[in-house]
């Protein structure tokens, strides 16, 4: 189980695998805006699901946040769990994508 999941990602388009996988595990997600395009973790109305980070010093800054405050820890990493739960299962994907099929 990792304290932190970090995806520095600059290139590549939709949704990361690897921040839904990271985000499903209960490891909260420090991300470049590329690595977490498409999914809702942050911005008015929006519990804090993931940090955004583009810069290092950005990165050095968010991990360092969420090693040292144990309750940011833990609320980023359960409400990344709960986005998961509620967006990403199979049968709420299958439900849109039928929607989508039957117009």
């Amino acid at each position: 189980q990792a304290t932190v999941c970090v995806i520095p990602m600059r290139t590549g388009f939709g949704i990361k695998n690897k921040t839904l996988e990271a985000m499903a595990a209960g490891t909260p997600v420090v991300a470049s805006d590329r690595g977490l395009e498409g999914l809702a973790v942050d911005g008015a109305n929006t519990p804090l699901r993931a940090l955004r980070a583009n810069q290092i010093a950005e990165y050095v800054e968010a991990i360092s946040r969420l090693f040292e405050d144990g309750q940011l820890r833990q609320c980023v990493s359960e409400n990344g769990r709960s986005l998961i739960e509620t967006e990403y299962t199979w049968e709420v994907q299958g439900q849109r994508y039928e929607q989508v099929l039957l117009g």
